[in-house]
C-alpha cells in the first residue's frame, strides 16, 4: 500500500466533495475525518453547529454518533467474554433473571442481541431510559424464534448495556468509557448526551414539518433535545476522535482481536453483513466495515476498507444526507491520491434501485365503517416517532411513517391477527405489532405501536 499521507490535491477534492454535500442547505454542519492505520490523514469541517447563532463546526465540535455506538457495546461484551465472566451463548436472563420475554425468553442469548436475531421489535423509545424498555418486552411477543430471523432491535442493544452494567457494577457510560474511549484515545468525547456538555454540541435539526416526508428544499427547524445513557448510541463525539476510535478497529481487525467476529456476519433470514456491532459490505467491488448511526436531529457513518486499511468517519447534524456513503467517496479519494490517481475522479456510489418499492403503489381509498375507526393521524411525545398515519388503501390498511424509523418502513400494510392485533408489515415472522383502543364516537383515540401509545390527533377519513 503506498504512503498514505494529505497532498494538496486530496484536500482540494474533499474540499470540492463537502462544498458539493452541503451546496442545497440540507444539511446545516459537518465534521469527517479521514485514517489509515498508523494516523490520521485528513479532518475538515463545514457548515454551522448552531444555524441561528451562524456558529460554525470546529474541529472540537461535539455531534451525536447514534448506533455506531453499537460496536462500543459489543466490543465490551467481548472483552468480557475473554475474561471468563460471560459467553455469548448465555441466555440473557442468566444476566436479568427479570427478564421475560413470551414464548422464547428463555431461548434468546446475548448472541442473539448483538445479532439482531432474538425475534424482537426494534423498540420504539417509549421512555429516556433502558431497563423499563427493555422489561417491557414481556408483553410483546416475538416475530421468529431466536436466531431465525434479522430485525434490527434498538431495545436489544439497550438489554445488553444492562448486562454490561449488572456484570460491571458500573453505569453503562462509566464502562464503555475505561473500556472502549481511553484506550482508543478519544479524550475529547463524551459517552453519554447530557445537559453538562450540550454546550460542546452541535444542534440537531429535523423537518420544521414533522408530519409529512421532507423533501429537498424544505425548512428545517433545531430538534427535541433529550439526554440519553442507553447502549444502542449514547455517545458524542468529535470526528477527529472517531477516527481515532476507528483506527483502534481498524488495528484490532487486522490481528484477530475480537473486531474479527463483530465484522463477521451473523447468517440469518433478512440479514445484510451484520455481525455484533458492525456490518461488512461490498460496494462497487471493494469490501467495507462499519455502521452508520441516527439520532434526533443527527445521522453518522464509520466506514472503513480493510483490504487498504483506509477509512472515514461523517457526523453531521440534520436529517438527511448518506453519511456511509460519503465516508467510502472520503476513503476512495485517500487511496486514489495514495496511488497516484486523481482523487476528483472519484465520485458518489448511485443508490441502488430498493426492490421492495417496485411494486404497484397502494392507492388510498374510501375506508369501510369498520376501517374508519382507526384511520387517522395520531402523535405522541416522543422525539422518535412522533407521527404516524393509519390509511385505507385498496380496501387494506396501511401504516405510514413520514420517515422511516428503526425496525420499520415508511410505509406497511396492517394485517389483523387474533385478539384485537395488527401485525405491521406483510413478513409473517415481523415482531412489530399495532392494537386501537378507547374508541369514542366511532374513532379509536389511542393506538399502541410495539407496545408504547400514541394518541389521534385529526377526525380525517
Amino acid at each position: 500500500m503506498p504512503d498514505l499521507t494529505a497532498p494538496d490535491h486530496l484536500a482540494r477534492a474533499v474540499d470540492a466533495t463537502l462544498a458539493a454535500y452541503l451546496a442545497d442547505g440540507s444539511v446545516p454542519g459537518i465534521a469527517v475525518a479521514i485514517t489509515g492505520h498508523d494516523g490520521l490523514i485528513l479532518a475538515r469541517t463545514g457548515g454551522f453547529a448552531e444555524v441561528a447563532a451562524q456558529r460554525p463546526v470546529g474541529g472540537d465540535t461535539l455531534f451525536e454518533i447514534g448506533s455506531i455506538g453499537k460496536s462500543f457495546t459489543a466490543h465490551v461484551i467481548l472483552q468480557l467474554e475473554a475474561e471468563g465472566r460471560l459467553s455469548v451463548d448465555d441466555p440473557v436472563v442468566r444476566h436479568l433473571p427479570w427478564l421475560r420475554v413470551p414464548r422464547t425468553g428463555a431461548r434468546i442469548t446475548i448472541h442473539h442481541l448483538l445479532s439482531h436475531t432474538a425475534g424482537i421489535s426494534a423498540g420504539i423509545d417509549g421512555t429516556p431510559e433502558a431497563t423499563v424498555q427493555v422489561h417491557r418486552l414481556r408483553d410483546l411477543p416475538p416475530g421468529s424464534a431466536p436466531g431465525r430471523q434479522f430485525h434490527y432491535s434498538n431495545v436489544g442493544y439497550k438489554a445488553l448495556g444492562l448486562v454490561i452494567e449488572a456484570l460491571e457494577g458500573a453505569s453503562y457510560p462509566s464502562v464503555i468509557k475505561r473500556r472502549v474511549m481511553d484506550p482508543a484515545g478519544m479524550a475529547a468525547s463524551e459517552p453519554a448526551i447530557t445537559n453538562a456538555i450540550r454546550g460542546r454540541l452541535a444542534v440537531g435539526y429535523g423537518p420544521a414539518v414533522d408530519d409529512q416526508p421532507w423533501q429537498a428544499g424544505d425548512p428545517l427547524a433545531p430538534s427535541s433535545w433529550l439526554e440519553t445513557d442507553t447502549a444502542d448510541g449514547s455517545v458524542a463525539a468529535t470526528a477527529i476522535d472517531m477516527a481515532a476510535y476507528m483506527r483502534w478497529l481498524m488495528r484490532d481487525l487486522a490481528t484477530g482481536g475480537p473486531v474479527a467476529r463483530m465484522a463477521t456476519p451473523v447468517p440469518a433470514r433478512g440479514s445484510w453483513g451484520y455481525g455484533y456491532g458492525l456490518v461488512r459490505i461490498i460496494r462497487d467491488g471493494r469490501e467495507y466495515v462499519g455502521h452508520t448511526g441516527g439520532m434526533v436531529g443527527f445521522i453518522s457513518g464509520m466506514m472503513w476498507d480493510p483490504a487498504v486499511g483506509v477509512g472515514a468517519v461523517v457526523l453531521q447534524n440534520g436529517p438527511v444526507g448518506e453519511p456511509n456513503m460519503l465516508a467510502r467517496l472520503l476513503a476512495r479519494q485517500a487511496v486514489a491520491a495514495a496511488e497516484g490517481r486523481d482523487p476528483a475522479l472519484e465520485v458518489m456510489e448511485t443508490l441502488a434501485e430498493d426492490d421492495d418499492d417496485a411494486h404497484e403503489p397502494a392507492v388510498r381509498t374510501e375506508p369501510t365503517p369498520e376501517q374508519a375507526v382507526v384511520v387517522g393521524t395520531f402523535r405522541s411525545h416522543d422525539p422518535w416517532e412522533p407521527v404516524f398515519r393509519v390509511e385505507a388503501r385498496n380496501g387494506e390498511l396501511w401504516l405510514t411513517f413520514p420517515s422511516e424509523p428503526d425496525g420499520f418502513e415508511d410505509e406497511q400494510i396492517l394485517l389483523p391477527m387474533a385478539g384485537g392485533w395488527w401485525r405491521v408489515g406483510a413478513d409473517r415472522l415481523g415482531p412489530e405489532r399495532m392494537r386501537f383502543d378507547t374508541v369514542i364516537e366511532g374513532r379509536a383515540r389511542r393506538a399502541w405501536l410495539s407496545g408504547w401509545p400514541s394518541y389521534r390527533v385529526d377526525e380525517w377519513t
